[in-house]
């Protein structure tokens, strides 16, 4: 029976979302097998989720980087935050060597928390890498005007090359700091409903024109005017505030109610507004549907993921400025016109799990 670990990136929702994609094929091509899925994302996240042989601990491995708000960045508290996870390390590291021991960890995955990869070497644990950017390439790109980065980046690449090989994602840098790269397809979350079922579901009509505001684990206070787009059904989620009215709020508990998945609300949807975070683009691929993007900020990310999005998924650019004014409704009818590219593989995830279980045994 093998005992298989998971670390999630405390940075957002993306990173715990394709990693309980990966838990999920585990349990699905092993019927013994047991995961364990370590990330800092909130319980409701997972609400209608439950696996008894997929077990959740809450913990923070990395700091990721402070955000106000989905598309506001805070360098100097990213810092702060380094420096107190610098601070508590050594007793964040025990106390996982002692639980990976205790568990009869075999093998580990890291999407790419720089803790967990060191716990897992002082456990004497094989360790991959999961993801299509490093965090030290990240910070590499404040430096000049942060320098303080300098130490955080050392350790964090310290920490990589002690990693078995990385399965690195579309979308990303080429991470040569790990001693062995494979690249994989996308790892997505699929709706297992037709689009047709999904909107029955959430009382959308087949005429209807709809639009899923997703704006990822860091929220974003939607205060928009409305009345431009009032024959549209504009659906909002936690964690971002309810705006209201003519908005529809679905709550993560709402959401299990209806038997739905968050996946299912972006097949639903004739478009998803956001911010270009790995997580929706990869979702908004995979469920075939367009996707209208704000500006994410300073994030080095943002340029690499824009430019390889574009050649399989109908995009385009709206500012922050036109999405609070409701000025949208145009480029969103623009949009639906656009022929999508021919699918894209989203298997990542399973080819995750059958190479993670072959070395587990």
């Amino acid at each position: 029976m093998p005992n298989i670990a998971i670390y999630a990136s405390a940075h957002g929702y993306g990173h715990t979302a394709r990693c309980q994609e990966v838990a999920r094929q585990i349990v699905k091509l092993n019927a013994h097998a047991v995961v364990y899925l370590m990330s800092n994302v909130v319980d409701t996240f997972f609400i209608g989720d439950d696996h008894p042989r997929i077990k959740r601990r809450r913990l923070k491995m990395d700091a990721g980087i402070h955000q106000v708000d989905s598309v506001t960045l805070d360098l100097p508290a990213t810092l702060n935050d380094l420096k107190q996870l610098d601070f508590a390390s050594d007793d964040l590291i025990d106390a996982e060597v002692e639980f990976l021991r205790r568990e009869q960890i075999s093998i580990a995955l890291c999407d790419l928390p720089h803790l967990a990869f060191e716990a897992l070497a002082g456990a004497g644990i094989p360790a991959y890498g999961l993801s299509n950017f490093s965090w030290d390439w990240i910070y590499q790109a404040y430096v000049r005007e942060y320098p303080m980065f300098l130490p955080h980046i050392e350790r964090i690449r310290k920490s990589y090359r002690s990693a078995v090989k990385l399965f690195r994602l579309p979308f990303g840098n080429p991470m040569r700091v790990f001693r062995d790269v494979e690249d994989i397809h996308l790892v997505a979350r699929l709706s297992q409903l037709s689009r047709e079922t999904a909107r029955k579901k959430l009382k959308i009509s087949k005429s209807a024109s709809s639009i899923l505001f997703s704006f990822g684990g860091f929220g974003l206070d939607l205060e928009l005017k409305r009345s431009l787009a009032k024959d549209v059904i504009m659906i909002s989620t936690d964690p971002s505030p309810d705006p209201g009215p003519p908005f529809r709020h679905i709550t993560d508990e709402k959401l299990a109610a209806l038997g739905l998945h968050y996946p299912d609300l972006v097949a639903a949807a004739d478009a998803v507004i956001s911010k270009p975070g790995y997580g929706i683009v990869s979702e908004c691929i995979a469920n075939r549907t367009p996707l209208l993007y704000a500006p994410r900020g300073d994030f080095r990310e943002y340029p690499v993921l824009v430019r390889e999005m574009k050649k399989h998924l109908p995009s385009r650019l709206i500012t922050l400025k036109t999405l609070s004014a409701g000025n949208w409704l145009n480029a969103f009818n623009d949009l639906k016109s656009q022929p999508f590219p021919p699918p894209y593989p989203v298997d990542g995830a399973k080819t995750v799990a059958e190479k993670l279980l072959a070395v587990a045994g």
